[in-house]
């Protein structure tokens, strides 16, 4: 479980380092506008989604080379 949290921590230093760039470069309107900023969380959702996927599945990957080495 220490894993799941370290990824998830990783995953979170990551993003915000992505979305301090990001909104940098972004002039005060674009950073502003409520499509963009809908659309950025449409795609955090997503992204979300396909990680808890991916750790499942290495999670059950996992578990099934342990068994077959027990």
């Amino acid at each position: 479980m220490s894993n799941v949290l370290n990824l998830e921590l990783a995953r979170e230093r990551a993003w915000q380092s992505v979305w301090n760039l990001e909104t940098t470069e972004l002039d005060g309107e674009s950073a502003s506008n409520p499509r963009l900023l809908q659309r950025l969380e449409a795609e955090n959702a997503q992204l979300r989604r396909s990680v808890v996927e991916l750790v499942l599945q290495i999670q059950a990957l996992r578990d099934d080379a342990r068994a077959l080495t027990a």
